[in-house]
């Protein structure tokens, strides 16, 4: 099937499709109809009608071809005109030709091309499904009293008369004394409920103060007081490496270079993070522990300035006091730590910039293998 495939589905969802350099296919809404000579009704539809003088390319049909074949623009124009070449050429030698779910084009008498739509095809998308029913005549019968049908033709029937009850009016000073005693009867209850509350509440603080009297205060007791920002401290314990276990090296490794992850906690919004090359690693074996060295390459330590564009990122801080502490804790192990920028509320901290990836790369190992484990590189 060529290019009547992509014309049939395009009516579905398009009042106009242009076949370039043949003509447009029109459709219009038409409402639900009643055939009475047939007696049947027709769905809701859209007639589809032709236009030889619509032949200006508007580029839809082209762009469905397109995404359907996965090929060029151009292309899938070179495929349009190569398939109404051989249109006219069935019509010239033939004098018919038939577009499948589309409808049939011929020549009348006097040599004018003539359309005629398939039928069977309902290009209305809201009618789906709809198929034409049987109209069968309703006949109305007169309704008839239960009592005429057993009474003699000549008998009168007497109406009957049926006398309603008026409806009582409501006294509002009645109602509102009502709802106050029925008010008055709950109140006890709520008293009660609100004294055992009390009690509950009180209990829980008392017990609570008697099981740790050294830490708890009353002041433990505010529940909606705003806990205090956290703050940044400098790591006293100085980093160790891990001995790695002989089976993990079986395994197969994260993965190397950039990567993206959920620094920020967010896992819709992923961060591009360098992985850099894995060290190679040493493992020593004796007959008491396995020691583990790791080739650490020497930090080369540079001042900022505007042509670096490689920062070792060691941090990111949502309070920027943090980001302060942590930048002077870091100049003052002899880093040339630095704020970069804010990103996404999170004040990111490098500890040192380098305008060559190289450089950078070799920094970040060496910070991963000693102080800065989670170091990482961002490049802008």
């Amino acid at each position: 099937m060529g290019i009547e495939r992509d014309i049939h589905d395009l009516l579905h969802h398009h009042d106009c499709v242009i076949v370039p350099q043949f003509g447009g296919f029109l459709t219009h809404y038409r409402p639900a109809r009643l055939d009475e000579a047939r007696q049947i009704v027709h769905p809701p539809s859209k007639d589809l009608s032709f236009n030889r003088h619509l032949v200006r390319n508007d580029g839809l049909l082209a762009d469905r071809l397109a995404r359907r074949e996965t090929i060029a623009f151009d292309e899938a124009g070179s495929r349009i005109a190569g398939e109404v070449r051989g249109w006219r050429e069935r019509m010239e030698r033939e004098g018919r030709l038939e577009l499948g779910r589309v409808g049939t084009f011929f020549k009348d008498g006097e040599g004018n091309l003539q359309f005629e739509p398939d039928r069977r095809v309902n290009f209305l998308r809201d009618a789906f499904g709809l198929r034409p029913v049987s109209a069968l005549p309703a006949f109305r019968v007169s309704p008839v009293a239960p009592a005429a049908i057993t009474a003699a033709p000549h008998e009168t029937i007497a109406p009957v008369v049926r006398t309603l009850r008026p409806i009582e009016p409501v006294d509002p000073k009645a109602a509102n004394g009502s709802d106050a005693e029925a008010t008055e009867r709950r109140m006890p209850w709520l008293w009660a409920a609100a004294g055992t509350a009390a009690v509950l509440f009180l209990a829980v603080a008392y017990f609570t103060i008697q099981a740790r009297p050294d830490t708890v205060q009353w002041s433990g007791l505010e529940f909606f007081a705003k806990a205090p920002a956290p703050r940044y401290h400098p790591g006293t314990v100085p980093a160790t490496a891990l001995v790695p276990d002989p089976m993990e090296e079986m395994m197969e490794p994260l993965g190397a270079g950039i990567v993206f992850l959920p620094l920020t906690g967010d896992v819709d919004n992923l961060l591009p993070v360098d992985l850099g090359d894995p060290l190679a690693e040493v493992a020593a074996v004796d007959s008491t522990h396995v020691a583990t060295h790791v080739v650490t390459p020497p930090i080369k330590a540079s001042t900022p300035s505007a042509e670096d564009r490689y920062h070792v990122i060691g941090g990111c801080f949502s309070i920027k006091e943090n980001a302060d502490r942590f930048v002077d804790d870091q100049v003052s192990k002899g880093h040339s730590a630095h704020l970069v920028d804010q990103h996404r509320g999170l004040y990111r901290v490098a500890i040192h910039s380098y305008a060559r990836r190289t450089e950078a790369l070799e920094a970040m190992e060496a910070l991963r293998s000693g102080e800065a484990e989670g170091a990482w590189l961002l490049v802008q």
